[in-house]
């Protein structure tokens, strides 16, 4: 009998600010790494999961979906010409309308897993429409059901600023080519755990409860090795 596979959703909420203009070719270099990792996990996985990819990028003109649960052999490298910063930093709204977006796609889902990242290099300044205890709440419900957020941030208190929209995976980041690079691959080895963790632990025959709350446990372990 053929097992179902997991549907992972990978979705990365990339600050597209002007302040991000400094290090563009490096944020550019580092999703792809990503790109990469991921497409390795799904060859190393094949039989058990299937992934999908999103990227948002935004800034205060709007939030650009480049790839919204695309089929991860379907995702190419982002370029220069998708990726261009300006304007200021909607954090809240982002966060919002593509938490909400994805959810109405994976609570259709039987047996999916989500892992949202966050890489901001400065503070919420320009949301209309969500706040931030509206984007709290709205976590706090999705980590009920197993999903995954990591928040990697640069140039303010990023641990206190997750921490208010009860993000606890946080990593500071040195924004340099050289400090993107090592956050980059920070984040990489974490995804490829979480990975690994889903097969070894939740095996095919677990009930899709089972496997939900051992990605609970997982996710509050995101960045331990």
């Amino acid at each position: 009998m053929e097992t179902k596979k997991t549907q992972v959703y990978n979705l990365i909420i990339l600050d597209k600010s002007g302040s991000m203009e400094s290090i563009r070719k490096a944020a550019i270099d580092g999703y792809n790494e990503t790109l990469g990792s991921i497409k390795s996990a799904q060859l190393k996985h094949l039989d058990t999961q299937e992934h999908f990819i999103s990227l948002a990028a935004f800034c205060s003109c709007g939030v650009d979906m480049i790839y919204d649960c695309t089929p991860i052999k379907d995702a190419e490298k982002l370029t220069k010409a998708k990726y261009d910063p300006c304007c200021c930093t909607p954090l809240y709204d982002a966060i919002g309308r593509c938490i909400k977006a994805l959810a109405k796609k994976t609570d259709k889902i039987e047996d999916a897993a989500v892992l949202v990242t966050i890489i901001i290099d400065g503070e919420e300044n320009a949301s209309v429409e969500w706040t931030g205890p509206a984007i709290k709440k709205l976590i706090d419900e999705r980590k009920e059901e197993g999903w995954m957020f990591s928040y990697i941030g640069a140039d303010h208190d990023v641990e206190s600023v997750a921490a208010s929209i009860s993000i606890t995976n946080t990593v500071v980041w040195t924004k340099t080519t050289e400090g993107t690079e090592a956050v980059i691959c920070n984040e990489n080895e974490a995804r490829e755990r979480f990975y690994d963790k889903m097969d070894a632990c939740c095996a095919p025959c677990a009930s899709v409860h089972e496997r939900k709350r051992m990605r609970k446990q997982f996710s509050e372990e995101y960045y331990k090795k």
